[in-house]
């Protein structure tokens, strides 16, 4: 063999002795016509046990056949097999199955190339050299998936195969006699300096991730290993390389990674992350002695959104409320989805109370235009609790459960506002969890109780309906007002159940006030739009209830706030709608409190407006007031709607309401809410005082 062909030989001996993966040649008759020591170290046999033994009887335990085995394809056929190791390990691995084809002789064999999908195997000695035929090598090279390249340790290409084409772009013709560098960022040049140095030092590079530029301009992420290439004399004259694509475990590993720490539907940081940056911020202030400050943002009522809307619209609505809040942050502000409706917002030191609340006043005046959302208008408000460290908590999950309670503390006191923490507030948290435990049982126990305030005509003073009050008596805190319990049982679900028993007694009480004829005052129930947004309508039932104790329809009203008017859910309109068709009356109550104004009844027909205690109050000497009140009764008039004028306390107030031609009135001018015997009295006596002579 003349000294040219030799050295191509040792060539494609040295690049197919340096492969990470077992590559073995196949005689046609399925024979082992070569072994590398990659084989060697995955199956332990060496290449004389090996060579001239079936494939099968070294390789595969309880496996289908290779694939390709018995066909007769042109083309590399893959599938995962399960193969017998080192000692009978059994290995799980990735199996590839090449023809091998010489330009002289034609098919010469297969080549077999089994890649570890599980390494299970300690190395084991590598075999001894070995001399095979130049058409074996040149095919294994030309074969491999991988890029296999060889350059001068002036990094000049000496040897590029398919491989390494398929990978980078370029072929051999555009590579070789090129520097290796055409392929390597520039901010990643020293990389290969420090490559070629290990390699004329006779050492080898092993698994070395990277990345370099394919030809039309991408990153390509690879693991490379280099070594040495020597002469005939042992003397290192250039470089092995081969190189894998790791591009696909590269992707699947950002891809775990953003599951771990970003949130999918508004791309912020997700809890896990933002509690990684909460203690690298506590760790950097407290070597610092600074302060910093946490907000904890929970959307009000977004649950009646998603009930009412879907769950699409429910997610589309917390990717805009995410970009809002964002935009009216800081750069170096960390705002993360908490989860559900449940945002944070990191204010990084020197950062104190007073900061904070600023911060949580922008934060609400960004969400205070309507979100046009599936052609609706949704109006989303939030709690804001704030809690600053170290002063609250020195500890970033004591800060986080601080600025949660203010949260908490933010809802009970009306919502849509920014509380900061006080140290009083875990008391008042421990005492809501009493609370919600104790009214679990409240209405199995006979602690709830209704009170019914009379709403008479002002005309004359007549009665015209009753409003049912719920209150509880608690077995150890006595009273406790509705404003203290029914946030509780909205945020536990509990008030579904508290209302359905709300409906029964009222209209169990107004078909004890039915006289002989039938006739009867109305009696109005609140319900909770936690109620109308639930998924079970509690239409159905409350009629089949009706027509069973004999009671009719017209003689309840559904009361609702102002808020369920304003809201967008089509899923509330629609109930309201059929309470209203099936008889029921509708009463908004608390209006003129919001944003509301008589043009969004056209969602929902009602039947009486009831104007808010706050604005009757200041009928008597506020102009103002008195003629936004005026406004409201004349234009619902003209919609054919009553209205009430809620918590008239003196003759003035009444006199006032009496001005603007209200329909009625409520207030302790006329009763306090009573007990149903207490109404039982007041109505006779108020039926004694309609009919004597003189009254107006």
């Amino acid at each position: 063999m003349d000294p040219q062909s030799r050295a191509k030989v040792c060539l494609f001996e040295a690049i197919v002795a340096s492969h990470d993966d077992a590559m073995v040649s196949l005689t046609p008759d399925g024979r082992v016509s070569s072994w590398n020591p990659a084989a060697q170290r995955l199956f332990g046999h060496s290449a004389p046990q090996a060579l001239g033994q079936p494939i099968e009887a070294l390789l595969v335990q309880h496996n289908p056949p290779l694939p390709g085995r018995d066909s007769e394809a042109v083309k590399a056929l893959s599938s995962p097999a399960l193969v017998r190791g080192a000692g009978g390990t059994l290995i799980s691995a990735l199996v590839t199955r090449r023809p091998l084809q010489d330009s002289r002789l034609g098919a010469v064999g297969t080549l077999v190339t089994v890649h570890p999908l599980r390494q299970a195997l300690s190395a084991v000695q590598e075999s001894g050299p070995r001399t095979q035929p130049i058409n074996v090598y040149e095919s294994l090279v030309e074969s491999t998936d991988d890029a296999i390249v060889t350059k001068t340790l002036g990094g000049i290409v000496l040897s590029w195969n398919p491989g390494a084409q398929r990978i980078f772009g370029y072929s051999a013709a555009d590579m070789i006699g090129e520097p290796i560098t055409k392929l390597i960022p520039v901010e990643r040049l020293h990389e290969e300096e420090m490559i070629l140095q290990r390699i004329a030092d006779g050492e080898r590079v092993e698994h070395f991730e990277t990345v370099r530029v394919h030809r039309d301009g991408h990153l390509v992420h690879v693991s490379v290993t280099i070594s040495p290439l020597r002469d005939a004399a042992g003397r290192i004259v250039g470089a092995s390389k081969i190189a894998r694509d790791i591009g696909e475990r590269i992707r699947a590993a950002q891809t775990i990674w953003r599951q771990a720490n970003q949130d999918t539907l508004t791309g912020l940081p997700n809890r896990h992350a933002f509690g990684q940056r909460l203690g690298l911020e506590a760790q950097r202030a407290q070597r610092d002695q600074l302060a910093f400050a946490l907000l904890y943002v929970d959307l009000d009522h977004f649950k009646s959104v998603n009930d009412s809307l879907g769950h699409g619209a429910g997610d589309a609505l917390l990717g805009a409320v995410a970009e809002r809040l964002r935009s009216a942050l800081r750069a170096s502000d960390v705002l993360a989805r908490l989860g559900g409706d449940e945002f944070s917002v990191l204010l990084p030191a020197p950062a104190d109370a007073r900061t904070a609340r600023r911060v949580g006043v922008k934060l609400l005046e960004a969400l205070a235009s309507p979100f046009p959302i599936d052609g609706h208008a949704i109006h989303i408000s939030a709690s804001i609790g704030l809690a600053v460290f170290p002063q609250d908590a020195g500890a970033p999950e004591d800060l986080l459960r601080c600025a949660d309670l203010a949260m908490y503390e933010a809802k009970h006191a009306g919502r849509n506002r920014t509380v900061v923490y006080e140290a009083s507030m875990d008391q008042r948290a421990r005492g809501r969890l009493v609370l919600v435990g104790d009214l679990r049982r409240a209405s199995r126990l006979g602690e709830l109780y209704l009170l019914y305030q009379p709403v008479v005509r002002t005309a004359d003073g007549s009665l015209a309906k009753f409003e049912a009050l719920l209150r509880w008596r608690h077995p150890a805190f006595g009273v406790v007002q509705p404003a203290r319990f029914i946030a509780l049982a909205e945020e536990s679900g509990l008030i579904v159940e508290i209302g359905e028993w709300v409906f029964r007694s009222t209209a169990e009480q107004a078909l004890r006030w039915q006289g002989p004829d039938g006739q009867g005052p109305q009696l109005s129930f609140n319900v909770s739009p936690v109620q109308l947004a639930a998924d079970r309508d509690p239409t159905p039932g409350w009629i089949d209830y009706l027509e069973r104790i004999g009671l009719p329809p017209q003689r309840l009203v559904v009361e609702v706030t102002e808020t369920v008017i304003l809201d967008e859910s089509p899923r509330i309109a629609q109930r309201l709608r059929d309470l209203r068709a099936r008889g029921l009356q509708v009463a908004v109550d608390d209006f003129g409190t919001g944003h509301s104004n008589l043009a969004s009844l056209s969602r929902v027909e009602v039947d009486y407006l009831k104007i808010d205690q706050s604005l009757v109050r200041r009928l008597p000497g506020d102009t103002r007031k008195h003629a936004i009140c005026e406004a409201i009764v004349a234009m619902a008039h003209r919609l054919g709607i009553g209205v009430i004028a809620e918590g008239i306390e003196t003759e003035e107030e009444l006199a006032r309401v009496r001005d603007i031609d209200c329909d009625f009135g409520q207030g302790y001018l006329y009763a306090r809410p009573l007990d149903a015997q207490a109404a039982s009295e007041w109505m006779l006596q108020n039926q004694a005082r309609s009919q004597a002579p003189g009254t107006a």
